[in-house]
């Protein structure tokens, strides 16, 4: 029985084995940038075209360590060529608030305090994820008034206490005991009261001000009516650009690799794209990211105990998207003839007469056994709807959360 088992194990392995395509391997020569992972990232390949798009997304692993460098990097990058006027922040709006008055030079709040309740958890627990807010803000000081940027937060909420903060510091004084400090009082209080508050104290508030409130009571209306964040994200996204009248604004913004696929209706990205009201159809670009040899952060509670680090509340687990157990992406063997160890490779997928424009290789996943979830390709789709950039992360280690 144990031979037969292996046996199947072994045929299965070998069913996933996917050699290297010369058609895909000849384009990928042509629309590959190889950056050794110690270099600056500095990504010359990006032509004209490019800098076409209004919105412009980048799709990560939270949980690798080059995950903050590559999104400091690309928004640099942007910010330089074409000025970004808006960075969207996968948070919600009091902590994007608070985050934004610390990048403009505000000490009133300890980063470390903004970022607590973040919803992206190694961000709100690392060193190295504060380092990026840190570089940001160092690198907003020198920027030229005409290159500022607002950085704007379109999650659901996830830091009640800042909320609370910031509505004491917006409304008067008079209506501070009504903000509760329980969280389903406070979200009942703003349905049924805070929207009268504006509007009948509109005079006291500047437009900005005013709009901050207004902003505030519908993530508070809304939070339980819309649970999904996807849908949250774009519905916040809807109204602000319209509020804001972003029609002519560069935006863009860094968030989990499933937020920024295109193809399906459910995603952040999907909904913004397929969204008739919205100008983005042909106006976006996703740019994802795929690790081999790599490290990420993975609460131990959450593996099966033989794959934890012993003892330990967070594991250094091995993350490879060549694994053919948990995940194996049909395709990367083309991916790893044009790039090199210990790099960062920016490969474009949609170039003039691109395979992947007609195929889902290189996206499609196959795996024996299951640990993350992956998602199913759309039939007659191909692998540019999703995304139309890759950062090919070789050798990254993970991030190392902040010790007890």
């Amino acid at each position: 029985m144990k031979t037969r088992t292996l046996f199947i194990l072994a045929t299965s392995l070998l069913l996933f084995v996917s050699c290297s395509s010369s058609r895909y391997v000849n384009y990928l020569k042509e629309h590959t940038e190889v950056v050794k992972m110690t270099d600056s990232l500095q990504f010359n390949s990006l032509d004209e075209n490019f800098y076409k798009n209004k919105l412009f997304l980048v799709g990560e692993v939270h949980e690798v360590d080059s995950s903050p460098r590559i999104d400091f990097a690309m928004f640099t990058q942007l910010n330089e060529n074409i000025t970004i006027d808006i960075y969207l922040a996968e948070m919600d709006i009091a902590q994007a608030y608070y985050l934004q008055e610390y990048i403009k030079g505000s000490d009133d709040i300890e980063l470390k305090t903004i970022l607590e309740n973040w919803i992206v958890h190694i961000g709100s627990i690392s060193e190295q994820y504060r380092n990026k807010w840190i570089k940001m803000r160092a690198y907003y000081s020198q920027l030229p008034e005409t290159s500022k940027f607002e950085l704007v937060g379109i999650d659901r909420i996830s830091d009640f206490d800042l909320i609370r903060k910031l509505l004491k510091e917006k409304l008067p004084k008079t209506y501070h005991k009504d903000i509760h400090v329980e969280n389903d009082s406070l979200l009942s209080w703003s349905q049924n009261k805070l929207s009268t508050i504006l509007e009948q104290e509109t005079f006291l508030f500047d437009s900005t001000t005013l709009n901050l409130l207004k902003n505030i009571e519908y993530n508070l209306s809304n939070y339980k009516k819309t649970r999904h964040r996807d849908i949250f994200m774009h519905e916040n996204f809807k109204r602000l650009y319209a509020q804001n009248k972003w029609e002519h604004k560069n935006i863009y913004g860094g968030f989990g690799f499933s937020h920024t696929l295109q193809a399906y209706k459910y995603t952040f990205a999907g909904l913004i794209k397929k969204d008739s009201t919205l100008p983005y159809a042909n106006k976006m670009v996703s740019l994802n990211t795929m690790y081999v040899d790599s490290r990420l952060t993975v609460e131990s509670r959450s593996l099966p105990k033989f794959m934890q680090d012993k003892g330990k509340a967070y594991t250094r687990f091995k993350y490879s998207q060549d694994n053919r157990l948990f995940m194996y992406i049909k395709g990367i063997a083309d991916y790893k003839k044009v790039t090199e160890p210990n790099s960062i490779s920016l490969l474009k997928l949609d170039a003039e007469g691109s395979p992947y424009l007609n195929s889902t290789r290189g996206t499609k996943v196959k795996k024996l056994i299951t640990i993350w979830d992956a998602y199913d390709i759309i039939d007659g789709t191909s692998t540019t709807d999703y995304a139309q950039y890759l950062f090919f992360v070789q050798n990254a280690d993970w991030i190392q959360p902040d010790e007890n």
